[in-house]
């Protein structure tokens, strides 16, 4: 829940709050930097549909702090925000938002620094290779918060907010991994293949016919019996052989 109001003394602050249970789980308040806020209206060209996930984006050192601070606050109640409703699939083209988030250092004077908030639109045109070639332009709203008062939430009912429910987590698959690229690879287990067993292809080309074979054992006869003629006649005089009984 995001609650504005305007005073004297916090002029133009939002209070960022999250409930658990019934209750206020933490808090944030930002102020506006009324000089370099933008509307949206502010801005001419064409805006993204409505309805659409916006792509979040976080700089800066203070938002990866390892202990708790404003700042590690606001991202989570940024993201919690914006990233409106799970979902398991999303279509490239309704990708058109990005909201960008950028913290510095603090400022020399002792005041925290100021968190930026930029709304892009994205393009894809065409490259003339597979991935499209993208492109970003502001669409607005421009805003900076200086940050104000917090109240963290504590650490029981935090943990206890943060407790998910049985079944609603994916069972691992076994033997199922996913790589750095997003492909998924799975390993098959087999037992020891006996090779000896293994049938190979057989070409019939490699194969001998009987035709043939008979046809070769045929010749060999006929000139076997060609020879035996010509060595019973020598100088035009049949010779002839004794029969052995």
């Amino acid at each position: 829940m995001v609650f504005g109001s305007h005073s004297k003394k916090r002029p133009h602050s939002m209070t960022w709050v999250r409930c658990f249970g019934g209750q206020v789980l933490d808090m944030l308040e930002l102020y506006v930097v009324q000089e370099t806020a933008r509307t949206l209206q502010q801005f001419k060209g064409e805006k993204c549909k409505v309805g659409v996930k916006p792509l979040l984006s976080f700089s800066g050192a203070q938002f990866e702090s390892p202990v708790s601070n404003q700042y590690t606050l606001a991202k989570s109640m940024f993201v919690d925000f914006f990233r409106g409703a799970e979902t398991q699939t999303i279509d490239v083209e309704g990708l058109q938002l990005l909201i960008s988030f950028f913290v510095g250092e603090d400022c020399k004077d002792g005041q925290p620094a100021k968190i930026q908030m930029r709304c892009w639109r994205i393009i894809t045109k065409r490259s003339g290779q597979k991935a499209p070639k993208v492109e970003v332009e502001e669409m607005g709203p421009r805003i900076d918060f200086r940050v104000g008062r917090t109240r963290e939430a504590d650490g029981g009912v935090l943990k206890e907010a943060m407790k998910k429910g049985k079944g609603s987590e994916a069972k691992p698959k076994k033997n199922v991994e996913t790589d750095g690229v997003g492909d998924k690879i799975g390993r098959i287990h087999l037992g020891r293949q006996d090779l000896s067993e293994l049938q190979t292809r057989k070409m019939k080309g490699l194969k001998r016919g009987r035709d043939t074979d008979a046809e070769e054992v045929g010749t060999e006869e006929v000139e076997e019996v060609i020879s035996e003629d010509e060595d019973d006649v020598e100088n035009g005089v049949e010779l002839k052989r004794p029969r052995v009984a």
